[in-house]
């Protein structure tokens, strides 16, 4: 994505990269069994301190040379994407029945931004950070496309629940994360 800014451009490759992810399912599982807002404000929060999280990681990365920088972003991007299609499918989580507000809140909190650690998006944010340089572009870019994610996900396990093919949603992410590693790689610094 040559032409776009770095906050278009790290908008349209978080949210298109988690959407297949298990952070987004785990969203939709948990809005599928609780209010809709508690979840929302809690994945949303999550998202928000694993960006910083990602800041830190991406400002550190763009003290190396751009050159470095387009392989690692490159290799981080396929080894996720061979991750995401290589992948077995979890197993069905257990029914349960809504919990009070603020523990669905934490609860989603909490298992948001477990998921998010390490995860490909949030390396994915890393590493475009050290790429555009531009920490406060990409961290909102990112957030947004992350919340944006969330919002999608909160709608649709509110209404169709758990009947979603998560294997077609991951393995699409998965496809979209090796274009991204060779758009990544041909790009010159």
């Amino acid at each position: 994505m040559p032409h776009l800014t770095p906050l278009l451009s790290s908008f349209v490759l978080i949210f298109l990269a988690e959407l297949g992810d298990k952070t987004l399912y785990t969203v939709l599982i948990l809005a599928a069994r609780n209010r809709a807002l508690p979840v929302l404000i809690g994945s949303w929060a999550a998202f928000v301190v694993q960006g910083l999280i990602a800041v830190v990681l991406g400002s550190l990365l763009s003290l190396l040379p751009a050159g470095w920088v387009r392989w690692i972003t490159a290799s981080v991007f396929l080894g996720f994407g061979l991750l995401l299609l290589l992948r077995k499918e979890p197993a069905n989580r257990e029914d349960s029945t809504p919990g009070p507000t603020s523990r669905v809140l934490l609860t989603t909190f909490l298992l948001v931004f477990a998921a998010e650690w390490g995860d490909a998006t949030q390396v994915g944010t890393a590493a475009l950070i050290a790429r555009f340089r531009a920490p406060l572009q990409v961290f909102i870019g990112a957030t947004l496309g992350l919340w944006l994610g969330a919002a999608l996900a909160v709608t649709v396990g509110g209404t169709l629940g758990s009947r979603l093919p998560a294997r077609l949603l991951r393995r699409t992410a998965g496809v979209l994360f090796c274009l991204f590693a060779i758009a990544a790689a041909i790009k010159m610094p």
